[in-house]
């Protein structure tokens, strides 16, 4: 059983982050996981004792069809060197099984996705191809169409595509995770449609805090609470309205005030965003849950957001089923 702590004084242990752009930009810096330039590295993150860490292989609006998907395919293969490098450290996890091991033995626990649905080439094929190199989360748009639909700043306001409902219910089949963070919100109640299984916004803020096209509704947020779902908190400041912690504040008090006390986490979009001066990398949430301490949010509630509400949604539905792909 993992328990989920803060030490005395408030100091954060234990985190679990949805959403990161730091695979994605090693791999066309040539830079390592293990120790870089960037938000975020293996080097940092051992602060977090666990450290469960969402890599998404970006997939940009410029690439389609066939490109996509090879781009995607070499995005894995990077994320694979790099575990065979530092296996010490880095443990792509597919199951709760795999999850579970890497925590025990205080290696990073990572999970791959992908972000943007443009990596299947319109092909449903390509599910299942990804499901076996381990990914377990696709975002179905970045910002822009694609095979699948349209993102949150496209003009076309209509949902999925054919391709795109096809899609999401091979996802479910499978075991990867639809993630509706940047799809418009026709789309956003398609995939609400298609399946009574949880999906997740791995880094979307609220709308009502902020009316930015890329946060979520009040509607949205509590379909997913509903579901059992996950919303993850960014800190791009755009989205948030503002560059300081009482933005990210603002809209973990609404989320909450809409029930969201097992529904909210985090995906901070680190090395997709660019941070506010002072705001360290990694090392932001610690000085982030201090803050938010000091605000009145208690050490289990925080305990929740920061680690557990994550672990406890991966750990029921990570899972690999050879005999589905």
């Amino acid at each position: 059983m993992i328990v989920c702590q803060f030490v005395p004084g408030g100091e954060l242990v234990q985190l679990f982050d949805m959403h990161c752009d730091t695979l994605s930009v090693c791999y066309r810096s040539g830079a390592s996981l293990c120790s870089n330039e960037q938000h975020i590295d293996l080097r940092r993150g051992r602060r977090y004792t666990p450290w469960c860490q969402v890599f998404a292989a970006f997939i940009p609006d410029t690439l389609r069809g066939r490109a996509a998907y090879r781009y995607c395919c070499r995005l894995l293969s990077f994320a694979r060197e790099e575990e065979k490098r530092f296996p010490q450290q880095l443990s792509f996890v597919i199951d709760r099984a795999g999850l579970e091991s890497a925590v025990r033995t205080g290696r990073c626990a990572g999970i791959l996705a992908v972000e943007g649905g443009a990596a299947l080439a319109g092909k449903c094929k390509h599910i299942a191809a990804l499901a076996v190199r381990g990914v377990r989360v696709m975002t179905l748009t970045w910002n822009g169409d694609n095979e699948l639909g349209h993102g949150c700043l496209s003009s076309n306001r209509e949902g999925l595509t054919e391709f795109g409902r096809q899609a999401v219910r091979e996802m479910h089949r499978v075991g990867i995770v639809p993630d509706v963070s940047h799809l418009n919100e026709a789309g956003f109640w398609d995939v609400a449609t298609l399946s009574d299984a949880p999906f997740i916004a791995s880094h979307s803020l609220s709308k009502a805090v902020c009316d930015h096209p890329r946060n979520l509704t009040d509607a949205q947020f509590k379909e997913l609470r509903r579901r059992g779902g996950l919303v993850g908190v960014n800190l791009y400041p755009e989205h948030l309205g503002a560059p300081d912690f009482e933005a990210v504040y603002r809209h973990i008090a609404h989320y909450l005030s809409l029930d969201g006390e097992f529904t909210v986490a985090f995906g901070g979009d680190l090395d997709g965003t660019q941070l506010p001066d002072g705001w360290d990398g990694i090392a932001v949430f610690e000085d982030l849950a201090e803050y938010l301490l000091k605000k009145g949010l208690s050490e289990a509630l925080l305990s929740r957001i920061f680690f557990k509400n994550a672990f406890d949604f991966f750990s029921a539905t990570l899972q690999f089923d050879e005999n589905r792909v």
